[in-house]
């Protein structure tokens, strides 16, 4: 279950990944921040947060920022983006990085947090399986925050998401032609569910009321608590 490397998917290299990512993904930064306003208040002074998929650190970085007296652990795959982590984030006392796939145990967290990286989960099964072992790690109160991509995979509203996604890319300086060819390079590596079954997914685990705490366009902010 571990995700693939930044420029295999995204077709850039690692440094360059901040500054591509917002062309890609509409309301890039507001999904973040409001992963990272969620956490405020349902993590406790030195609380652990995981970092699922971290990538370059910008999730965690948001996430420090917000909780200035949390603990974090960065899981990912790919050494360098965990190295471009580690030299955004600095703080070796509070932070620490693991390179790690999805399927690798948790230890006791508060909390649990992934941006654009659990779509790499490919089967309904091993998805339902993630989260209930992200629900057995968590402390009671804790909650799991995803934000992803989340589409049908055909129909009238997913493709006026899509038709709204390529229009985004555009207007950041990409022609229609890369457009649909980025497109077309995730069809091929990403499983996207629809929202309704990510929540399905998360109740089948444990999580009593995973709910929806914000979304526009293709992508959302979900999740639940332990209670």
């Amino acid at each position: 279950m571990s995700a693939p490397a930044a420029y295999s998917h995204f077709g850039i290299e690692v440094a360059a990944y901040d500054a591509t990512i917002v062309r890609y993904i509409p309301h890039y930064r507001e999904l973040l921040d409001t992963i990272a306003g969620w956490l405020v208040g349902h993590v406790p002074e030195g609380g652990l947060v995981i970092d699922l998929g971290a990538g370059t650190g910008a999730l965690a970085a948001t996430v420090a920022a917000a909780l200035p007296t949390a603990t974090l652990e960065l899981v990912d795959a790919d050494a360098g983006m965990l190295a471009a982590a580690r030299t955004r984030l600095g703080d070796a006392a509070r932070v620490r990085t693991r390179q790690a796939d999805f399927a690798e145990p948790l230890p006791p967290c508060a909390a649990v947090v992934a941006s654009l990286a659990l779509h790499h989960v490919a089967e309904p099964a091993a998805k339902q399986a993630l989260y209930a072992a992200i629900h057995a790690a968590l402390a009671p109160g804790g909650v799991l925050l995803i934000g992803d991509c989340v589409l049908h995979d055909r129909g009238p509203g997913e493709a006026r998401v899509r038709a709204a996604w390529a229009a985004h890319m555009q207007a950041h300086g990409m022609t229609a032609a890369e457009a649909a060819e980025a497109f077309a390079r995730w069809d091929a590596e990403d499983h996207y569910l629809p929202l309704a079954t990510e929540l399905d997914l998360l109740a089948a685990a444990g999580f009593a009321r995973p709910d929806v705490y914000w979304r526009r366009g293709p992508c959302a902010v979900y999740g639940g608590f332990r209670e």
